[in-house]
């Protein structure tokens, strides 16, 4: 498990001020979901035993993390984790004001790219 600050770090080396790195990012994510004949899908994962809704089409990647446990309250039915488009990326550790476990928008690219996960 990574650290706040190396979190920090990471982000900080995600968001480039020009957004260049958002395209470049969302521009793989797009590559990735048409080789796997999965853009304009919503695909149901699960990694590391949490279940995920995720999808890729010409504007917008898009993970979702589903929440198995209806009566909590965090993000009922569940909550974005990752959201990249050509102009941005946002994490989940963006978007909490706690640590967060989610993974990073490069971490969804190699999870995806390696096959780390299970279709449900």
């Amino acid at each position: 498990m990574e650290t706040g600050a190396a979190m920090i770090g990471k982000r900080d080396q995600l968001q480039d001020p020009s957004g260049n790195d958002s395209m470049a990012v969302f521009q793989q994510f797009v590559s990735l979901f048409e080789s796997k004949g999965w853009l304009d899908q919503t695909i149901r994962i699960k990694y590391r035993g949490r279940k995920y809704r995720i999808c890729c089409n010409a504007q917008e990647f898009f993970a979702y993390r589903i929440n198995d446990h209806w009566g909590v309250s965090h993000g009922y039915p569940g909550w974005p984790v990752c959201i990249v488009n050509p102009d941005q990326m946002i994490e989940d550790s963006d978007m909490s004001a706690f640590e967060s476990t989610e993974l990073s928008a490069h971490g969804w690219l190699r999870c995806l790219t390696e096959g780390d996960f299970e279709t449900i």
